[in-house]
């Protein structure tokens, strides 16, 4: 690479000069690589075309379910969730057994890998002290989190004495539409008060969702109330995958 110098300064390619600006210094180098049109269409791309696909499929998921979940926990999500997922998504879609590289459905990918997925720093499994059991009970549509045994949440320092609200969410994706979500949340729970009290607690979509990957979410927000007024803590909470079903 080198300097571009004198009056006029180009930007773009011409033969096999590329023309750029880097930090504002106007650049020239040879030009590398393969061309848009090489890269679309040479038979010697296949697998690279394929792949990149698969992984934009995977980072088009991943989009949908941080949207999903910052709609209702964002201020604590780990600023670093979208490359997480996307990882992650891209791993389960390796596993499609039927469709080819490149057309790759995460509903026939091992979607086990969605469980345990943690979208804050800290993670729910160590703030709740165990994930409460997530079962289906009328298929693509209704589904229970049994939260009996369960005791307090070990508090942190940053929410000890605190009391807290347990939030129950399902997520539907598929490649085709906009995730479908339903959320629901606790009454506030006093400092102390233990999660068993919860009970059963029921989540059901409007409509049976066909052909979509389903995730039981879970989360807990610690609370400050002052003068009546009440807030929640950006510190201590936590909210993650505990079940995915298909």
């Amino acid at each position: 690479m080198a300097r571009q110098t004198g009056i006029i300064r180009l930007n773009g390619r011409i033969g096999g000069l590329d023309f750029y600006q880097s930090e504002g210094v106007d650049m020239v180098r040879n030009k590398t690589g393969p061309t848009t049109k090489q890269f679309k269409n040479s038979k010697a791309f296949e697998r690279s075309r394929q792949a990149s696909n698969d992984f934009g499929m995977a980072g088009s998921l991943a989009g949908k379910m941080k949207h999903a979940i910052i709609y209702m926990y964002g201020p604590a999500l780990n600023p670093h969730i979208n490359s997480k997922l996307t990882g992650i998504f891209t791993s389960a879609l390796a596993k499609d057994p039927i469709h080819p590289r490149g057309e790759r459905k995460i509903f026939y990918g091992d979607v086990s890998k969605l469980v345990g997925i943690d979208f804050t720093k800290a993670n729910l499994r160590s703030t709740l002290g165990r994930l409460p059991h997530l079962s289906e009970k009328e298929k693509g549509k209704s589904f229970h989190f049994d939260f009996g045994g369960m005791l307090t949440p070990p508090f942190s320092e940053a929410a000890r004495s605190r009391p807290y609200q347990v939030i129950l969410g399902l997520v539907a994706l598929s490649e085709d539409s906009e995730a479908t979500v339903e959320w629901q949340e606790s009454g506030m729970m006093e400092a102390g008060q233990p999660l068993s009290d919860l009970g059963e607690m029921e989540l059901s979509f409007a409509t049976p969702q066909i052909q979509k990957v389903i995730l039981g979410i879970v989360g807990i927000k610690f609370l400050d109330v002052v003068n009546g007024q009440t807030y929640t803590l950006k510190e201590g909470g936590a909210i993650g995958v505990v079940g995915c079903f298909k």
